[in-house]
């Protein structure tokens, strides 16, 4: 069972890692893909359809990445106890598509909740790797 927790917190890892993707693909298109000459062009396609499928299932890998921190979370409190990396993570991962739910909701793709969605994400990098690293040490 432990093993399965381990294995859960990776797949909220990674899906993570492919929910950032989202802004970095889309800041990439709008600062150097849009301004490619003409005879270049066949790139830009390549990468609009990368792009496409990144955004298409971003809502999807979200959804999967928090019901697998979730259950990881759980797993692991029988186990171990309580990382207090963890946790913090793991409240600023679901702050975080609860802020995207709020926007898909609300129909409004622009605003403060978008903002703060994205400020809560880049911060998430952190709190992820300093509990990757000190998951050890900071149990109750």
């Amino acid at each position: 069972m432990k093993e399965l927790g381990k294995f859960l917190g990776w797949v909220g890892f990674w899906a993570y890692f492919i929910l950032l993707l989202n802004f970095f693909i889309k800041y990439i298109n709008r600062k150097y893909i849009k301004k490619l000459p003409k005879d270049k062009k066949q790139y830009a396609h390549i990468y609009k359809a990368f792009m496409k499928c990144i955004i298409k299932y971003h809502k999807l890998v979200g959804i999967i990445g928090v019901i697998a921190v979730v259950c990881h979370g759980y797993i692991m409190y029988k186990y171990k106890g309580i990382s207090i990396p963890g946790l913090a993570a793991a409240v600023v991962m679901v702050a975080t598509a609860c802020l995207g739910v709020y926007g898909l909701k609300s129909r409004n793709m622009k605003g403060k909740w978008l903002v703060d969605h994205r400020i809560l994400a880049f911060f998430l990098i952190f709190l992820i790797l300093f509990h990757i690293m000190f998951k050890k040490f900071l149990m109750i």
